[in-house]
C-alpha cells in the first residue's frame, strides 16, 4: 500500500470549542493544574531557565510535527516522525517536566501535580494512544504502518532518522490545513505555552510576599 494514499477524511485540528465536551473538560483540568503550579511556584533563574529550555525544545518539536501530521488521511513518516511515532506526546512530556522545573520545586503541591501528571501520561495516555491510534493506522495503512512502527520508537526518539516518504515542513498544516488535508491548528497551543512561560517569568520577577 502506498503511504501517500489519501484515506478517510479527518476532522484534524478542530480547535478547543469544536472538541467533544470531555476533551474540553480535560483541557480545563490541565489549566487548573497549571494555575496551581504557577500560584505555588517560587521560580529562581537557575530553575526557570533550565525548565524553559525543556519547554522550548518541546514546543519546537510540536511545531515541527504540526507541519507534517495529516491525521489519518496519509501516513505521516516525515519530519520528527522519522525519529518518534509520537512527537506531539514527546513535546507534551517535555512541557510537563519543564514547567515543573520552572516552578522552582518550592511546594509539595508542585511535586504532587508532577507525580500525578507523569503517572497519567505513562499509565493512561501513552497506552491509550498506542492501542487506539495504532490500531486505526494499522487498519488504514497496513504494511506501511507495520514497517514504520518496527523501525521508529513510540516516544523517545532514535538517534538517526528512518527515512520513509520524506516531505518538507508545511506551514499551512501547522496553522490549520493545506487545502487538501486537515491540519493541526498547533499555533494556538504554541501561543498558550508562550503565555504560560511569561506568567512563570512574571512570578519570578514579582514573587509573592
Amino acid at each position: 500500500m502506498d503511504s501517500s494514499t489519501t484515506k478517510k477524511p479527518s476532522l484534524g485540528g478542530r480547535g478547543v470549542f469544536r472538541k467533544p465536551i470531555i476533551e474540553q473538560l480535560k483541557l480545563v483540568f490541565v489549566f487548573i493544574c497549571l494555575g496551581a503550579i504557577i500560584w505555588f511556584s517560587h521560580p529562581t533563574p537557575p530553575y526557570f531557565y533550565t525548565g524553559l529550555v525543556l519547554v522550548v525544545i518541546g514546543t519546537l518539536i510540536r511545531i515541527w510535527a504540526g507541519g507534517h501530521l495529516t491525521r489519518d488521511q496519509k501516513l505521516t513518516t516525515s519530519g520528527p516522525y522519522q525519529y518518534s511515532r509520537n512527537p506531539f506526546y514527546l513535546g507534551r512530556l517535555l512541557w510537563i517536566v519543564g514547567f515543573a522545573i520552572m516552578s522552582g520545586f518550592a511546594s509539595y503541591v508542585v511535586y504532587g501535580i508532577l507525580v500525578v501528571a507523569l503517572i497519567i501520561f505513562f499509565i493512561y495516555y501513552m497506552p491509550r494512544k498506542e492501542a487506539r491510534e495504532g490500531g486505526r493506522l494499522k487498519t488504514y495503512f497496513g504494511e506501511d504502518y507495520e514497517t514504520w512502527k518496527a523501525n521508529v520508537p513510540s516516544l523517545f526518539p532514535r538517534l538517526t532518522p528512518y527515512v520513509m516518504n520524506p516531505k518538507p515542513w508545511n506551514a499551512k498544516l501547522y496553522l490549520g490545513n493545506d487545502g487538501d488535508v486537515s491540519g493541526n491548528k498547533e499555533i494556538w497551543t504554541t501561543l498558550a505555552v508562550i503565555i504560560i512561560a511569561i506568567l512563570f517569568f512574571l512570578r519570578m520577577q514579582f514573587p509573592a510576599a
